[in-house]
């Protein structure tokens, strides 16, 4: 039994902070984004305050991780990402044409919509980015990414600028 003083020497959490497993939440427990939001916009923000327009070399990373999951289709390669995040319960639509991605509804909305009032770049985004290495995946070409004005949600436009 740990004494009523005892503090984790690692984080710094006392005993009494700690859940009993007869008290370990339930279905009605907070969701983890809850947490992960605030801490992915801090770090976001952090990176772009220390690095700027250089830190999309970074956040493009999250992109790469992402597409890992992404099954391709090379006819259709943006249509393929509309399915991954459409499949995963990100967003409530996401509408492919071409060069262009249009996201409603979608559950990271808030937390780019803070970075963007922040001064970040669009290019931290999730889906722009996962849509940009699927493109550069199968064209080959290295891609800029821009928001488009839009009425609601996010128009986002991918443009070929490179080879790589």
């Amino acid at each position: 039994m740990l004494s009523d003083d005892w503090v984790c020497p690692r984080c710094g959490v006392s005993r009494d902070e700690f859940i009993h497993e007869s008290e370990a939440p339930g279905e009605d427990a907070a969701r983890p984004e809850i947490i992960l939001i605030p801490m992915i916009r801090a770090l976001t923000v952090g990176l772009w305050k220390v690095l700027g327009n250089g830190s999309q070399a970074v956040t493009r990373d999250i992109g790469r991780e992402l597409a890992r999951n992404v099954e391709t289709d090379p006819e259709d390669p943006l249509g393929s990402v509309a399915r991954f995040f459409l499949d995963n319960g990100l967003a409530g639509s996401v509408e492919a044409r071409e060069n262009v991605l249009e996201v409603k509804n979608c559950m990271f909305y808030g937390l780019c919509s803070g970075l963007e009032d922040d001064g970040v770049l669009i290019s931290t985004c999730p889906y722009t980015n996962t849509a940009a290495v699927v493109l550069e995946e199968v064209n080959g070409s290295r891609y800029k990414i821009k928001k488009l004005p839009g009425e609601y949600g996010h128009v986002i436009e991918l443009s070929a600028v490179s080879k790589k």
